[in-house]
């Protein structure tokens, strides 16, 4: 169930998005394997896997804003 966590997360992202452009699914992709690498560098709720899950999740949140604006720029919704 652990490692069903991440994908399930990745997977709602996914499906949640009305503009599923590459560069989201490469984010959520990316995301999918930084958790992955968390729960195989530490263990389980230990402060390095939260500060490890905190990190991915910053990084996804700038990929995703990088995508969206991208997504914007060729729409031309600036």
């Amino acid at each position: 169930m652990r490692t069903a966590l991440p994908f399930l997360f990745v997977t709602l992202v996914a499906c949640s998005n009305q503009n599923n452009s590459p560069e989201l699914n490469q984010c959520a992709q990316q995301n999918y394997q930084c958790e992955q690498n968390c729960n195989l560098s530490s263990t389980e709720q230990t402060m390095t896997r939260q500060i490890c899950s905190g990190e991915c999740v910053e990084k996804y949140n700038n990929c995703k804003a990088q995508a969206e604006e991208l997504s914007k720029i060729r729409t031309g919704q600036y």
